[in-house]
């Protein structure tokens, strides 16, 4: 993949700063891409699950791409995901990623019939977006996350679709949480990309032939998923999964995106990053100060070269004032 490595790809699904008027926050979604790929990521996904990205307008995404690559970051190394009820707007999403030149755009089956998509529609689905993008240029990866969308991407579909457009289905990524079904894809579909969003699959799935992750960890733990997916062997990656699931059940208290959200708005002394959008709230000020201290005491505790935070303490309060690293 161009501007992305060939393995051990460690691309972070970020998280998206909002204002009060619930729209992207730029320059703030700027400079957190900035810090995030100097501290070893190698990509970021936007507009993703972990990113709000179905709660935001097609506008917004669009203009917010372009401002992101107006400020400078390599398209190369986006991965835009363009999800979304009406085909004509993932299309559109679509078509304008792949002009701006990303590495690709991430789509999964849309979730508002749920129960009555078949392979068949599952495939249809696809079909029509791909057609009304009308781009050589397209590179597609399969969102497979039946806990969002309901709907599963099956083998079966992802041959039909690699034989309907070769070359247009870049690859896949899995957040269906099953090591076993990853697996397969990566054995049957070695010619493809296949990404994992479960981080504690990484260490072995590494080792049949997985890309790399597109994960949400890596908005709070950066540099401890760079250690681990450097590392040489399964078994030396595995010593480091202990600690990521440490992390993890601190983070689990609440909800995935609020928590992660408030462990950025600390680590950057920036109260405005905790903002969500509907319907998702903000974890209430008592659990969420007990989770942001007991987060930064765990990145305290790791190995230096495995820390994403500062430590810096307020010397009247007591209070973390930011835990930001360059």
């Amino acid at each position: 993949m161009p501007g992305l490595p060939t393995h051990a790809c460690l691309m972070v699904a970020i998280a998206t700063p909002v204002g009060r008027d619930l729209r992207p926050d730029q320059p703030r979604l700027i400079a957190r891409i900035r810090q995030l790929l100097a501290m070893g990521c190698d990509g970021i996904a936007l507009f993703g699950t972990t990113g709000e990205g179905p709660a935001l307008t097609v506008a917004d995404r669009v203009e917010t791409l372009d401002a992101v690559v107006a400020a400078g970051i390599d398209p190369a190394r986006l991965v835009v995901s363009v999800g979304a009820l009406p085909v004509a707007d993932i299309a559109r999403l679509a078509r304008h990623a792949t002009d701006a030149g990303v590495e690709g755009v991430l789509l999964m089956p849309p979730c508002a019939y749920r129960d009555g998509i078949t392979e068949d529609g599952t495939f249809r689905f696809f079909e029509a977006v791909i057609d009304r993008v009308e781009r050589s240029a397209l590179r597609l990866y399969l969102y497979h996350f039946p806990g969002i969308s309901g709907v599963p991407i099956t083998a079966g579909v992802v041959r039909r679709l690699d034989e309907r457009y070769p070359g247009t289905i870049a690859g896949i990524k899995d957040s269906g949480g099953d090591a076993d079904y990853t697996e397969m894809l990566v054995r049957r579909f070695s010619h493809l990309s296949i990404f994992t969003g479960s981080e504690v699959d990484v260490p072995d799935l590494m080792a049949t032939g997985l890309r790399g992750t597109i994960c949400g960890l890596g908005n709070v733990m950066p540099r401890l998923m760079r250690v681990m997916m450097d590392q040489p062997t399964a078994f030396d990656r595995r010593a480091f999964l202990p600690l990521i699931l440490s992390g993890d059940v601190i983070l689990s208290r609440g909800p995935f995106i609020p928590s992660a959200k408030s462990v950025v708005a600390a680590s950057l002394g920036d109260p405005d990053w905790r903002r969500v959008l509907p319907p998702l709230a903000e974890i209430p000020i008592l659990e969420r100060d007990r989770l942001v201290a007991d987060f930064d005491r765990w990145d305290a505790s790791l190995p230096a070269e495995c820390q994403s935070l500062d430590h810096d303490v307020s010397p009247t309060s007591g209070k973390v004032v930011s835990l930001r690293r360059a």
